[in-house]
Order: structure tokens, then sequence, then C-alpha cells
């Protein structure tokens, strides 16, 4: 017996199941005659009318499935025509270029914290240091 991916890379296999989850995959909802599967994306990829709820039903169904095709391609075109808008605006460009040039330098070391010198916690025994602190954070809650 041949082993899948999965079996030798179980991550290799949780990444091909999510893919087809979010691509390929659909889910089925259906009642009264009437059935629809859609995609993860929420594309509406099938409507099945059977002709016992009205005649023509396959038709129908097929007709409804293209007009939902058509229309979600006409929005996904309008907000790409948005995204162009968007990033057509030199602002934004120079918001782009300015985040792809961050993230090609290393990430900047912050400066070390320094404790002020001569500060009189260093001088408590633990106990009062502990009293001192238990004091500080009550004064938070007055």
């Amino acid at each position: 017996m041949r082993k899948s991916i999965g079996d030798i890379d179980p991550i290799t296999g949780q990444l091909d199941a999510l893919r087809r989850a979010l691509l390929t995959d659909r889910a089925t909802a259906g009642r009264y005659g009437v059935a629809v599967d859609v995609l993860a994306d929420g594309t509406l990829a099938e409507v099945r009318i059977s002709d016992t709820v009205t005649p023509y039903g396959a038709e129908l169904g097929r007709l409804i499935t293209t007009l939902a095709k058509e229309a979600l391609d006409q929005a996904r075109g309008t907000a790409r025509e948005r995204i162009d808008d968007l990033t057509a605006d030199p602002r934004i460009a120079a918001a782009v270029e300015t985040i792809e040039l961050a993230s090609e330098r290393p990430r900047p070391i912050p400066p070390p914290v320094r404790q002020p010198t001569g500060h009189y916690d260093d001088d408590l025994t633990e106990e009062e240091l502990i009293e001192e602190n238990q004091r500080r954070n009550q004064s938070f809650f007055r």
C-alpha cells in the first residue's frame, strides 16, 4: 500500500486539507427540493431546483447560479478598482514603500532601560522592598 504525503508529513497533509477547504471543497444545504453548494469564500457554486418544485426547476437553478457568478464577478471587479484607486494615491504608495524598506532592514534594538543611580530601593532590605511595593500597589487602587 502506497503512503500518502499526509502519512509521511502530517503538516503537509494538514496544509493540503486546508488548501482544499479554502479553494475547492463545497458545502451543501438544501430542503424542499432546493439545494445550494457554496465555497468557503462565499462563491455560490451551484443551485439545484427539483422539477417537482417548479416546472423547469433545473434550468432555473442553472440561471440563478449563472446570475450569482456574474454578480460576484462584478462585485469583485468593483473592489479591485477601488483597491487600484487607493494604491494609486502617492501617499499610500509612499507608505507601502516605507513598509517594504523597513521589512528589509533588521529590527532596531531598543536601548537598555536604565535605572536611576542611587535609587533608595537599592538600600532597602528584601522585607522593606516588599512592604514598599505593597504600598505602591495599593496606591493604584485608591
